[in-house]
């Protein structure tokens, strides 16, 4: 039943970036003058389109992403989206680590003075480990970047 509950709690303390962040990220596009059409095309035929200024929701998990703005009478701009790694995801790794943090939480059910260290350096690595798969597996572990856009857009010639 210990290791049930302690399972259990791993669960729900683990992946960082997937609580805080979650899956999705909002690209924030502006631009002078403002009424563009932003679009943002993905590999694997990801995309989100709006007129500036626009809350562009993305995957996080997206790749390869270009940002275009486009007006009649203007040129055309373009921003590649960079996709890195999330600060937040760099959390379980502390708890991969053995750091108590997490596995304190995870002692209230085993109150014997002998396992107490036990207990606690494996439930951080649980909560830690599981984490680590949680973000990855739902992209959360990524950030793009530039993840707010402001163009001036010139005039067609």
């Amino acid at each position: 039943m210990r290791y049930v509950s302690l399972l259990l709690v791993s669960c729900l303390l683990c992946s960082c970036a997937t609580i805080t962040r979650g899956p999705d990220e909002v690209i924030t596009v502006d631009s002078n003058p403002s009424g563009a059409s932003a679009t943002i095309a993905c590999a694997g035929n990801i995309s989100a389109t709006g007129m500036t200024p626009a809350r562009l929701t993305l995957p996080r998990i997206a790749e390869k992403c270009r940002l275009q703005i486009v007006k009649p009478g203007m040129h055309t701009e373009s921003v590649d989206l960079e996709r890195g790694f999330n600060s937040h995801y760099w959390m379980n790794f502390t708890f991969a680590a053995g750091v108590p943090i997490g596995g304190v939480l995870l002692y209230a059910g085993n109150h014997t003075q002998e396992n107490a260290g036990r207990t606690i350096a494996v439930g951080s690595i649980l909560v830690g480990i599981t984490g680590l798969i949680v973000d990855r597996a739902t992209g959360s572990m990524y950030d793009h970047n530039p993840n707010v856009v402001k163009v001036t857009l010139q005039p067609e010639h």
